[in-house]
């Protein structure tokens, strides 16, 4: 099915190369879910749902596009650790302001969003972009940093970036 759009552009509702790589969706889609299932079962206990959406992010980005950019172990690595360190500095700051749990529901949505603002800046300035990073930050700083989450953040990327280098010949970018 193919459609029009302006600046005669197409829009494909189904890729027009997904035919000729069926067999290729199908094997990385299945070590992409694979590597997550082993990275929640040994590590997934210690952590909550927003963190490790941010982590799923990163096994889809290397699974889909493994030679792309974002998915290089630099990026992954660089972008995972700005999180970490991003989401301490900004927790700690945060506990001297609001000791406790006295702190209004804005303030924490605000120095999240600070937190997310820094976190893409000094990606950038590190060239360590890698955007589902941003999902880790988010839930370090709402769901708190320990040290369980912490490693976990680390272990998972970790484990994604040495599958992406070992499975490096048999998976592509599948754009």
């Amino acid at each position: 099915m193919k459609i029009r759009l302006k600046f005669d552009k197409e829009f494909h509702l189904i890729d027009p190369g997904f035919k000729s790589k069926r067999k290729r969706y199908l094997f990385q889609s299945f070590f992409a879910s694979v590597a997550l299932f082993f990275i929640l079962l040994f590590e997934g206990s210690i952590t909550d749902g927003a963190i490790i959406a941010g982590i799923a992010g990163t096994a889809a980005l290397i699974f889909f596009a493994p030679n792309s950019y974002a998915s290089e172990t630099r990026r992954v690595m660089g972008g995972h650790s700005i999180a970490i360190v991003i989401s301490a500095l900004s927790s700690f700051i945060f506990e001297l302001i609001f000791p406790g749990n006295e702190s209004p529901l804005v303030f924490l949505y605000l120095y999240s969003s600070i937190s997310l603002g820094l976190l893409i800046i000094f990606m950038g300035i590190l060239n360590c972009e890698h955007a589902p990073a941003a999902g880790c930050l988010l839930g370090l700083t709402l769901g708190g940093v320990t040290f369980g989450n912490v490693s976990f953040v680390f272990l998972a990327a970790l484990t994604l970036s040495i599958i992406r280098i070992i499975m490096g010949r048999w998976i592509t970018n599948l754009v």
